[in-house]
């Protein structure tokens, strides 16, 4: 979901920028710098994977105003490099689409906590989840931490994107009823598709591009 900076109101522009900020912050400070300090392989997979989340964002069905459907991905790249790089790539991602897609700076914020914080929170909440109360192996990660994750996010995400159209009067609820809202669990399949197919494909032939995966701990012997 693409939200435009036209279509909302003061509270959700300051609120939104707020969180991103404090978030950005925290993730710049908190991130693992160390893993990648030098390392131009990492540098060059965490940018690939950055180009990747933007282009795919770039290719959403948008019902004009804000009525949005794209991949979110926010699954795989939390799961491949941590919370904090993910915030940061997911950033980067979106200032290329706020200014390719004219969405607005001023939406920029609320934008990042719908598509970005809030799917990369969802999935680090059941990664640690799965880690206390379920068995630790390749299948529960895939299809749980990936699979799963990934679609309960994009739920939430847009979810609460069609809670800010209606309360800013950009749709009214029956519009929302009739044209978006019945689409949104139908969008978690193919998110969770996505993202568990790509992360059991690099769990296959590059385990070591998923930093959140420890083969020692998740694949019995």
């Amino acid at each position: 979901m693409n939200l435009l900076s036209d279509s909302l109101t003061l509270p959700f522009i300051v609120g939104g920028w707020l969180f991103f900020i404090l978030s950005f912050i925290w993730a710049f400070k908190t991130a693992p710098w160390h893993k990648v300090n030098g390392d131009r392989g990492a540098q060059n997979v965490w940018l690939g994977a950055t180009v990747l989340v933007f282009l795919l964002w770039q290719l959403g069905a948008s019902l004009g105003g804000g009525l949005t459907f794209h991949f979110l991905m926010m699954t795989l790249l939390t799961l491949m490099f941590g919370a904090q790089f993910a915030l940061l790539s997911m950033s980067l991602a979106l200032l290329g689409v706020t200014f390719e897609s004219g969405l607005g700076g001023l939406s920029f914020g609320l934008n990042a906590l719908l598509m970005g914080l809030i799917p990369i929170g969802v999935t680090m909440a059941l990664l640690k989840f799965s880690k206390a109360y379920l068995e630790l192996n390749f299948f529960v990660y895939v299809f749980f931490n990936a699979f799963f994750a990934s679609a309960v996010g994009v739920v939430v995400s847009l979810g609460l994107g069609a809670w800010v159209l209606w309360v800013t009067d950009t749709y009214t609820l029956d519009v929302l009823k009739q044209s978006f809202i019945p689409f949104i669990p139908l969008m978690s399949t193919p998110e969770g598709f996505l993202n568990g197919f790509l992360i059991a494909g690099l769990l296959i032939f590059k385990p070591e591009w998923v930093s959140t995966f420890d083969g020692r701990v998740f694949v019995k012997k």
